[in-house]
């Protein structure tokens, strides 16, 4: 099982992306044949990562999950703001996560990970100083098409708009930069199974356990 820690946004908090993003397709560059060379995560997909462990045996879930519970448990619900976007590798195309308590999710993600290595869980150890959600990533045919804006760039008559369209992810970066969404509060950390998803190669998540934060369980 690719199993991973996740918060998910209020649903007011997405609706709200996905306003903002409306305005961002605009922006994407594509193929001369009018393919597209970014591909959207679905609104469904969209998750912010605590913690990701990779393989996990199915033998090794139960006590994954008993070592989560007292994290959950002693670590309130954060709240916490999408904004801001950038992209990673030229490949993904993130909004960012910030607010009164980004402090606190990283406290978060760094007490899932001990609990998961004591539990014998490997874990991702590779910081997550930038909270993130990721909301595209470039299709196929975009390293083709960056390729071609350089050698343009490189001949008479070629320049930097020309470079910017081989990049197609940079031009819905550029509209979500300034992006501000409402703030939200997480309060329940979700762990969330990947597998492989349809012919398109996109993934599709199932949660696999639901564990309220400290105090949660007592909202009405």
């Amino acid at each position: 099982m690719s199993l991973f820690a996740a918060l998910r946004p209020s649903a007011a908090a997405l609706d709200h992306l996905a306003l903002a993003l409306s305005g961002a397709h605009a922006q994407e560059a594509r193929r001369p044949d009018g393919a597209p060379l970014v591909r959207w995560t679905p609104p469904e997909l969209w998750h912010v990562t605590v913690s990701f462990f990779g393989d996990v045996p199915d033998g090794a879930l139960p006590d994954l999950a008993a070592a989560l519970v007292p994290v959950a448990r002693e670590n309130p619900p954060p709240s916490l703001r999408l904004r801001g976007a950038g992209v990673f590798d030229r490949r993904v195309l993130w909004v960012g996560v910030g607010g009164v308590d980004a402090d606190a999710l990283r406290d978060l993600s760094a007490a899932v990970a001990e609990a998961a290595g004591e539990a014998g869980v490997r874990v991702d150890r590779r910081p997550r100083q930038r909270a993130h959600l990721t909301v595209a990533r470039a299709a196929a045919g975009a390293r083709q098409a960056r390729r071609r804006a350089r050698s343009a760039g490189r001949r008479p008559g070629g320049g930097v708009a020309d470079l910017t369209a081989g990049d197609p992810l940079a031009g819905p970066a550029a509209a979500l930069s300034v992006y501000a969404g409402p703030d939200w509060t997480a309060h329940e950390l979700l762990l969330l199974e990947s597998t492989p998803g349809d012919a398109s190669g996109r993934r599709v998540y199932r949660t696999v356990e639901t564990f309220p934060l400290a105090g949660a369980a007592a909202r009405g």
